[in-house]
């Protein structure tokens, strides 16, 4: 180096390092024991900004962007959507659908992990099964947008939303595949089963397995008009059990799943909510009025079985109606309040816990089978011949 540039450096050096001290010197010490972010803080800090960054900023486009991390960073189910995206996926809402069932797991704070989005269920004759997805497959772009780089789960909604005939064009990494390959998934307008059953016979007597890929409105009604049908198909002899299976079902409507409990629990409390502190907001109590208390059950479920197969589970669990066979669950027991803002925004928010008739957790910890069963994945009929067995 000649002498002008190793002046020049040290010049340089020697103003940044003054101006920092400067900066520094300047600064309120932070009082012992007083060192955390409160919300006159943080308000100056975000005035600051808005007021001193080099560039002119739009206070909506920060606000929003600030409130999103912070209500997506609460938990993977809490977000906010800005009023135009409510409004876009009010647009794309046009009843096209993929028929499959997603799971996204978002970032985590101060990991280096990015967001990802497994297929969790495929329904069968759905555009999903037809570009070939099956469950365990990650979607990594949707609309040539990152998935890594997503913060909540609306996101993924407002991507995947269209009508009837529409493409959509996925980047998808198969688990099988060494790597990612570009998929174009076409929107069915079309409504497809989520609730399926067959008659099954084990070791010389016939049982209902009812297949429930997930809780939407009238599941309730579908799994009881299936059943009665599988006891009239069974003839004579009768039904000797039933295999609730939810496999890979995430969830979805609450109220659906309580209603099925109550097909076979007579009394009590079927599921109990708890919000801030414990408090008890609600509890769902099981009715007399047609129950089948005699019929043996078992619920089937996997590691991705959540929400309100859970509650489904661990109800007749508690009230001994039932034996949960297979995995431990995902452990997804949180109830949502979707509060809508003046300025046409919509803020999605955990409120509260589900706990089980006895006051079990489910989230975070799943359900514990009675009878676990390994390598479910690859041996679906294995599992369910262990739940026939475990009648």
């Amino acid at each position: 180096m000649n002498p002008v540039s190793r002046w020049r450096s040290l010049l340089a050096f020697s103003l940044g390092a003054a101006a920092m001290w400067c900066v520094q010197s300047g600064l309120p010490d932070a009082q012992a024991g007083n060192n955390n972010l409160g919300t006159d803080a943080y308000g100056k800090a975000l005035r600051t900004v808005l007021d001193r960054y080099v560039d002119p900023v739009e206070p909506s486009r920060v606000l929003a962007e600030s409130l999103k991390r912070i209500v997506s960073g609460l938990d993977r189910h809490s977000h906010y959507l800005t009023a135009d995206e409510r409004a876009l996926l009010k647009q794309r809402s046009r009843g096209g659908t993929t028929g499959m069932i997603v799971e996204f797991q978002r970032a985590e704070p101060g990991s280096r992990k990015p967001s990802r989005l497994e297929v969790a269920a495929v329904l069968p004759g759905s555009p999903a099964e037809k570009i070939g997805l099956q469950p365990g497959d990650s979607i990594l772009k949707i609309r040539d947008q990152d998935v890594a780089f997503m913060l909540s789960r609306a996101e993924v909604d407002v991507l995947l939303l269209g009508g009837d005939g529409e493409a959509i064009d996925l980047v998808v990494q198969r688990r099988n595949d060494a790597g990612p390959t570009a998929q174009r998934l076409v929107l069915s307008g079309q409504s497809l089963p989520v609730v399926t059953g067959a008659l099954v016979e084990h070791g010389g007597r016939k049982f209902a397995h009812l297949r429930i890929r997930a809780f939407r409105s009238g599941v309730a009604d579908s799994v009881r008009n299936t059943l009665k049908e599988l006891r009239r198909s069974a003839g004579a002899a009768g039904i000797a059990g039933v295999v609730l299976d939810v496999r890979g079902n995430p969830g979805g409507d609450v109220g659906e799943a309580v209603l099925i409990a109550d097909t076979f629990v007579g009394e009590g409390v079927l599921v109990r909510t708890r919000g801030r502190g414990g408090q008890i907001l609600r509890e769902e109590r099981a009715t007399q009025a047609a129950t089948d208390d005699a019929t043996k059950v078992v619920v089937l479920q996997d590691h991705r079985s959540a929400s309100a197969s859970e509650l489904l589970a661990i109800a007749l669990q508690d009230h001994g109606r039932a034996k949960v066979v297979g995995e431990r669950s995902y452990g997804k027991g949180t109830v949502q309040d979707v509060i809508g803002l003046d300025d046409g925004s919509v803020l999605t928010l955990t409120i509260a816990r589900y706990f089980s008739p006895k006051d079990r957790l489910i989230d975070g910890i799943g359900v514990e089978p009675d009878v676990a069963v390994a390598d479910m994945a690859t041996q679906p009929e294995a599992a369910l011949r262990a739940a026939l067995a475990a009648m």
